[in-house]
């Protein structure tokens, strides 16, 4: 499915030949997302935080979505699915943070274009499933946040997750402004010029 996602080889048959396969825009967004990956290691971020509707996906689903999972696979944006990949492979956690309650299914899709990890990936929506009890903010997407982190904290032995050490992904221009004033690293990406993100990224101090 990631093939799909990111690109499918030329029909003829054979193994895919990498280089003389990708094309100059593939080649120039991997790179990209390598730099992005290695501005988060340079800045010991640990704990990558993506919402999905409009960010990870390039559709809104109002939370609704009557299609199949395999369908809302192909929604994923090729550099998210480059993105996450290489996050995931620099050991840096990931979490879903999301208002749609439709949890299980965003699961779905993470297992269909992620097999190897997509299922270890925490997902915090408005599903009820979770709460947050602790001292910190509630205010936009902090306490999804920091439920995720303690999820992982709790199944990563050794990993320290700090407000420091986070950074959120979010179209929604008022859940990055929260992030920012709690002093969490945010990132806004505008849905008609996403590609624009892996620049911020690289810009982050």
């Amino acid at each position: 499915m990631l093939r799909h996602i990111l690109g499918k080889p030329k029909e003829g048959g054979g193994r895919p030949r990498p280089d003389r396969e990708i094309s100059d825009s593939e080649r120039q967004m991997m790179e990209k997302c390598r730099r992005a990956v290695s501005r988060l290691e340079e800045l010991k971020i640990n704990f990558l935080a993506l919402d999905f509707d409009l960010t990870t996906i390039d559709v809104h689903t109002g939370g609704k979505w009557e299609g199949t999972t395999d369908e809302l696979v192909s929604h994923i944006r090729p550099i998210f699915a480059r993105l996450i990949l290489d996050t995931h492979a620099a050991g840096i956690a990931i979490a879903i943070v999301t208002f749609s309650p439709q949890t299980r299914r965003i699961t779905e899709v993470l297992e269909r274009a992620f097999p190897e990890f997509g299922g270890s990936i925490p997902i915090r929506g408005r599903d009820r499933s979770w709460t947050y009890e602790g001292q910190g903010s509630k205010e936009g997407k902090q306490h999804h946040m920091a439920s995720a982190a303690e999820e992982l904290m709790g199944s990563r032995p050794g990993l320290r997750i700090t407000k420091d050490s986070t950074l959120l992904i979010d179209d929604d221009a008022n859940n990055v402004r929260i992030a920012l004033h709690d002093h969490v690293r945010a990132v806004w990406l505008n849905p008609n010029r996403h590609h624009r993100v892996l620049d911020d990224i690289g810009r982050m101090s």
